[in-house]
């Protein structure tokens, strides 16, 4: 299920580094702005966030990475990315992590052994039209590993959405201290097991049962 609709227009191909721009925006959308703060920490100069963003985009590795990123093209347009990873391993954060990124190091330590969903995003004016729900199960028809991924609890639209496409929610950690002030609420890991898909009867109703793939 990679095509959106049996349009050459509406397909999910693999980024290029001409997508940085469209991944570090959509990275920030999906963390609710904590990106844009941790990279306005990183700036050197006149340097913007954003172009902190980029930089680190158009590395070859890290988590954050062109490499691992997915993106959905809508009417011939980009509209939204997906960047995951086997997440083989993860370590408690030392002195040098900013203290509100350690409860997400400490959900990432549970999410060990899955195919880690670390950034899913559409562009806010191309919502609603089946992109997120594609990009989800891409990821799932290349692996057979459960899906995790982390959402804030305040936001009740992405929970919900997530919980429609088979996901459950797991643990969840307090937001930590010293981040954005508007950041408030828990962190909270959400699963879907592997082998499990959900059954969609046309774009606008879900319904909620997982059968096997």
């Amino acid at each position: 299920m990679s095509d959106l609709k049996p349009d050459t227009t509406n397909q999910i191909r693999p980024a290029t580094l001409r997508d940085a721009v469209l991944l570090a925006q959509l990275a920030d959308l999906a963390g609710e702005g904590l990106p844009a703060y941790l990279w306005s920490q990183l700036t050197v100069g006149d340097q913007t966030p954003l172009e902190v963003g980029i930089q680190r985009a158009v590395r070859d590795d890290g988590s954050f990475s062109w490499r691992n990123a997915q993106v959905a093209w809508l009417g011939g347009k980009a509209v939204g990315t997906v960047i995951d990873y086997d997440l083989d391993a993860a370590e408690l954060p030392g002195s040098e992590v900013p203290e509100y990124l350690h409860p997400l190091c400490a959900l990432e330590l549970s999410a060990v052994g899955s195919r880690y969903i670390n950034i899913l995003a559409v562009l806010p004016e191309m919502r609603r039209q089946g992109v997120a729900r594609a990009l989800i199960e891409h990821v799932a028809a290349r692996t057979d590993r459960d899906l995790t991924l982390i959402v804030r609890s305040g936001n009740a639209p992405a929970l919900a959405f997530y919980e429609s496409e088979g996901f459950d929610q797991e643990k969840a950690i307090p937001v930590g201290r010293g981040g954005p002030c508007d950041l408030t609420g828990r962190w909270c890991l959400m699963r879907r097991p592997s082998g499990s898909r959900v059954i969609s009867e046309n774009q606008n109703t879900v319904d909620r049962r997982r059968i096997p793939a």
